[in-house]
Parts: structure tokens; C-alpha cells; sequence
């Protein structure tokens, strides 16, 4: 199937997708003009930027991923399953637990495959191979580009919050609580990603490569051994549980305060918060 036919089945192109994040940067723009006008900004506009920021960052992630795609495509492989598993050697000889294609994709981790079988929801019958493959599988966090980018932006995200450090709020007592929440979802946001790192290299065995290759000389049959013990491991391990139930707990309230406490501040509000930039003074002019 080539890049063209899966466009064909796009519902937006680049266009479409680049008036979008100019209509989302044009707030950007006017949060600029209030800054160097020295007007004030309200929480209000500050958490709305923090969204346009995700807004535009979703964009990017998705630049290339078609849109509202409705009906599928069967592709047909040139060569059997028995073929393929001969062709591949040593590498396919493991017994499978998602499909015979488990040495290339296992398909975790995912919702369908470690979560609920953890949380012992019911899941159906398990019949294996899979009948498809499941589209709820969970970002793997690796040490790519693109991870360390996704924990700086979201870094930003949390920080974009200190910037109403200093803001007037209508008391004290919110300023105050404004600050803790801001501080808490930062921490919170490092925490999870300090754990999730730490886990998702023992989900993919990345750790053990690394300590086989640096401290064993029979690296291949350590390996081995290492991943048929990460196969065996749980998802979830009970540590990360006991970690991260508190941590998602603080999170949840301290968001759920900056939300109650954007709209609450807008029952006082500088008198320069009602002031409009004036695009006028940008201009050169004699």
C-alpha cells in the first residue's frame, strides 16, 4: 500500500491542518502584544494557552497521520504464516501470546492485553491468535527524540502555571493556593514520568540488555534468560501502584482546583485585564 492511497483516505490535508494552528497561534500572538504592552493576563488566558500549546503540539505529533479514515484496507502478504515463521528463524521459535507475530510486534502494552487481564476485568474469550490487533496500545517511553521532547513539553505545560505566580487574585488565600496546586502538578508530572521511565524499561527489558552487555560476557544466553523472566513479570508491579495512587490522587486535586479557580477569579480582575492591545503602536509610524 503506498503513502498516497492511505492520504486518499484522509479527510484534511496540510491546508486545512496549518489554518487550524494559525487560527490557535493568532491567541498566542495576542498574549504577546499584552505582555510587551505591560496589560495584564488573567488565569483564564493562561490556561488557555497551556491548551493551545498542546493543541499545537498534538498537530505536530499528528502532522502525519490521516484524518477520519472510515473504511479499511486488506492487505495480502506474499508468503503463508508458516513461511514467514520458517524465514525468521531462531527469533520465532518462543510460543507466541498475542499472534505468531509476536517476534515482531506483540502488541503491548495495551489496555486490552496487561491492564484489564491485572485489573481482572472480563475481557471475552480469549481465543489467541488475536482476531485484530487492538488500537489501544499505551506510548512507549523510550529515550527517543521524541520522548525527551514529550517530557520537556509537558514540563513546559506544568510550569506555564508559575507564570501567575504574582497575579492579583481576588484573596490571599487563593494566591496561596494557586501556587501549591501549581507546584503540585509539577512535582506530580515529574514523579510519574521518574517511574513510568524506570517500569516501561523493565517492560521492554531495556535495563537488562544494558546490565547484560556492561557486566556478563555470555550476553546472548543472560539475555535470554532476562527476557523470558520480563515475560513473566507483571505490567503493573505493586510498587508503582503504591507510588503513583498518591501522586495521581494529588494531581487530580490540584487540577481540579486551578479549573474551579480559573473562573473563580473572574469575579476580580485588574481594570487593565479589560484593556485590547493596540496593534497600532507595532507599526512603525513618524
Amino acid at each position: 500500500m503506498t503513502a498516497k492511497e492511505v492520504w486518499d483516505k484522509s479527510k484534511a490535508d496540510g491546508f486545512q491542518k496549518s489554518l487550524t494552528c494559525l487560527q490557535t497561534g493568532w491567541f498566542i500572538v495576542q498574549i504577546l502584544g499584552r505582555v510587551i504592552q505591560h496589560l495584564p493576563i488573567t488565569t483564564l488566558e493562561i490556561t488557555t494557552l497551556s491548551f493551545v500549546l498542546c493543541t499545537l503540539v498534538m498537530f505536530y505529533q499528528w502532522a502525519n497521520k490521516p484524518l477520519d479514515v472510515e473504511s479499511a484496507t486488506t492487505l495480502y502478504p506474499n508468503k503463508s504464516i508458516a513461511q514467514i515463521l520458517l524465514g525468521a528463524g531462531d527469533a520465532a521459535n518462543d510460543p507466541y501470546r498475542q499472534t505468531p507475530l509476536d517476534f515482531i510486534d506483540n502488541q503491548s502494552p495495551s489496555w486490552l492485553t496487561e491492564v484489564q487481564p491485572h485489573l481482572r476485568f472480563r475481557t471475552g474469550p480469549k481465543t489467541r491468535p488475536l482476531p485484530r490487533f487492538t488500537n489501544d496500545r499505551f506510548p512507549v517511553i523510550g529515550a527517543s527524540p521524541d520522548s525527551v521532547f514529550l517530557f520537556l513539553f509537558t514540563m513546559a505545560y506544568c510550569g506555564l502555571h508559575f507564570v501567575a505566580w504574582n497575579f492579583e487574585f481576588p484573596t490571599p488565600l487563593e494566591r496561596k493556593l494557586w501556587r501549591s496546586a501549581s507546584i503540585a502538578i509539577a512535582a506530580c508530572a515529574f514523579v510519574f514520568w521518574i517511574c513510568e521511565t524506570y517500569q516501561d524499561g523493565h517492560r521492554l527489558g531495556r535495563w537488562e540488555r544494558w546490565y547484560a552487555k556492561l557486566f556478563h560476557s555470555n550476553k546472548d544466553g543472560r539475555i535470554n534468560t532476562m527476557e523470558k523472566e520480563r515475560r513473566n513479570r507483571r505490567f503493573i508491579p505493586v510498587w508503582e501502584v503504591i507510588v503513583l495512587t498518591p501522586v495521581i490522587l494529588v494531581y487530580t486535586i490540584a487540577r481540579t482546583y486551578i479549573v474551579i479557580e480559573v473562573f473563580l477569579s473572574q469575579r476580580s480582575l485588574p481594570i487593565g485585564a479589560f484593556d485590547t492591545v493596540q496593534w497600532s503602536e507595532f507599526v512603525p509610524h513618524f
